[in-house]
Parts: structure tokens; sequence; C-alpha cells
């Protein structure tokens, strides 16, 4: 009787096991975090707000962008915004050396946006802003001129 019982307890863990993974996996699958705001999609840009900078020398470009001296490792200007979730501590930051910059007037987009192009190796080729030309403008001294 004893073994019976083994089996038959063997037997539910084995159902347990074949009809809880299969539910477990689905479930935990609507959690996984989607990244709503990739920097590879077009993202539109927040407006630059004072005193918010990384650095207190940085300089504002216009209305959406800061340029900074120090900000990027190697010494070269560059040019960095933020995109994303206004909520605090949940927006995110693009920061790209100057000459990677490319502007793309659109008097269409009233907010500015900014995408990342990266190459077959995944290194960043370029950052393709569109914005108005009124917004380009007002920032124009900040991007390459090409």
């Amino acid at each position: 009787m004893h073994g019976v019982h083994i089996w038959k307890d063997e037997f539910d863990m084995r159902i347990a096991r074949y009809a809880l993974i299969p539910w477990l996996v689905l479930w935990a699958h609507g959690f996984s975090q989607t990244d709503d705001y990739a920097p590879e999609k077009e993202n539109a840009i927040q407006k630059i707000k004072p005193g918010k900078q990384l650095y207190k020398e940085d300089e504002p470009c216009g209305a959406y962008f800061w340029k900074s001296e120090k900000a990027d490792r190697s010494g070269a200007t560059a040019l960095y915004y933020f995109y994303g979730s206004a909520e605090y501590g949940k927006g995110k930051m693009g920061l790209y050396q100057k000459v990677r910059y490319r502007v793309v007037v659109n008097d269409e987009k009233d907010t500015p946006t900014a995408q990342i192009v990266k190459d077959d190796h995944g290194i960043v080729k370029e950052v393709v802003v569109r914005m108005t030309r009124r917004e380009f403008d007002a920032s124009k001294a900040c991007f390459p001129q090409k």
C-alpha cells in the first residue's frame, strides 16, 4: 500500500509539473518588460528644465537639448536630451557626440523627436532629430553643419 501511495504522489507531481509550468511561463510573460521607449524608435523629446542638466557648465541648446563639454568621456562635445516617461526617475536620456546628430526639418513635428540609427554591429551611426524649422533655428548653433 505504501508503494501505491508513493506512485500516486509522483503521478500528482507530474500532473502539477505539466499543468503548472506552462501556466507559470505564460503568467510571467505577461509581466515581462518591453521597452516602450527603445532608442531605435522615434521618441518625443522633453523640454529641458533649468537646473536639471548633468553639469552646471552645460548650456541649453534651444528648448530641448543640452550641450556639454564634460559629459562625453573622450572629451568631445556632446548633446543630450531627455525622453520617455515624465514621471520622476522613469525618464531616459540620450547622450551622444555632437557629430552623430543629423537634423531633419519637419514642420509637422510640433514636439521634436529623436531616433538612434545603429550599424550592423550595434554601434550608433547617427541620431536623427526631427523638429520644426522654428525649433531648429533656436538650436542650430549646437548641431553639426554638414
